[in-house]
């Protein structure tokens, strides 16, 4: 097992927790900081990979999307577009591979299987698609939750997001990962039952910690406080 530090917010602006990340993936880069794990939920926003296209996944004005309430941000990640909002489970790995045999591809299979293990302890049975542009995790036709990585100097950064509880509604509104009007899920949807992103925070850490050998301590204050500036 490696020590990790884990950082826990709560519902924080993306452009506020996308600073955090990278001044955290800045020191991993240079070994400042242990593999260090951001688990938080974020407000309504739809993100744009390095895959996405802008007019054929987002349908309406940037204004439109702003007067309900949804940010819209170009990020620097794989992936197309994606969106994060309160009730989805976020978690950021700022992972080291250069001590893990720089193996992106085993890196993004740790995720599915951290997410896949997640869903089965809380009563959902998930599976991955061998296709093109179908990655994530799915439940049967239904999309449950996206993968989105970025790896510089071989830090990961970006990461997953699992829909837990969340108006699937929004989906209506663009062409969530270019994937042509595919149906969404989350977790409550699939259990008919009330379940929080709170309740997911234990089995989520718990199968990443078991995905990649990590033990984890709470990021000490310090490191939070410079994180932040």
């Amino acid at each position: 097992m490696t020590g990790a530090y884990l950082y826990e917010l709560g519902v924080t602006p993306y452009r506020e927790a996308l600073a955090i990340m990278h001044e955290l993936a800045a020191a991993r880069t240079q070994q400042a900081i242990p593999d260090t794990v951001m688990l938080l939920e974020h407000e309504p926003v739809i993100t744009l990979g390095s895959r996405a296209v802008r007019a054929q996944e987002l349908p309406l004005a940037d204004e439109e999307y702003a007067d309900r309430g949804i940010d819209i941000a170009e990020v620097g990640r794989g992936g197309r577009s994606t969106y994060h909002g309160p009730g989805q489970l976020v978690c950021y790995p700022i992972l080291d591979l250069a001590a893990r045999g720089r193996d992106l591809r085993r890196f993004v299979r740790g995720l599915e299987d951290t997410i896949l293990a997640t869903l089965a302890e809380l009563g959902v049975d998930g599976r991955t698609l061998d296709e093109p542009h179908a990655s994530g995790v799915w439940v049967g036709d239904r999309k449950i939750a996206s993968i989105g990585v970025r790896c510089a100097r071989w830090v990961t950064s970006h990461g997953l997001a699992v829909n837990v509880d969340l108006d699937l509604g929004v989906y209506d509104l663009f062409d969530a990962c270019g994937l042509g009007g595919a149906r969404f899920t989350s977790i409550a949807a699939e259990t008919g039952r009330g379940i929080s992103t709170a309740d997911a925070r234990g089995p989520l850490v718990r199968h990443l910690a078991e995905a990649f050998e990590l033990e984890f301590e709470p990021l000490p204050a310090e490191e939070a406080a410079r994180a932040v500036v």
